[in-house]
């Protein structure tokens, strides 16, 4: 199984990573392991999360507290598309876009 990242997922991580960072460097870099370390799962169970509440199938999602990654599982590849805080409401920020 492929594990990608769309660019817009990659530039929230980079958001939520750079803003924790000014705070506290050593919670941004267990993050951005553990973020890392969650999704390559992906490559061996593909349907690990449960499907988003919010977005609906066929998008999924994990959780890597205090992030939820989305991600969809489509022809042997899964492509992780957001990164959100956990708190928020999907429904507004696909509003905002």
């Amino acid at each position: 199984m492929k594990v990608q990242w769309a660019d817009r997922a990659l530039q929230d991580l980079e958001d939520v990573l750079d803003y924790i960072h000014w705070d506290n460097p050593v919670a941004a870099r267990s993050i951005h392991r553990r973020v890392f370390e969650k999704t390559e799962k992906l490559r061996d169970f593909p349907d690990l999360g449960p499907i988003s509440t919010e977005a609906g199938e066929p998008f999924r999602e994990i959780l890597v507290k205090p992030q939820r990654i989305l991600y969809l599982h489509e022809d042997g590849t899964v492509t992780m598309v957001a990164v959100f805080r956990e708190e928020a409401d999907l429904r507004a920020i696909r509003e905002a876009d």
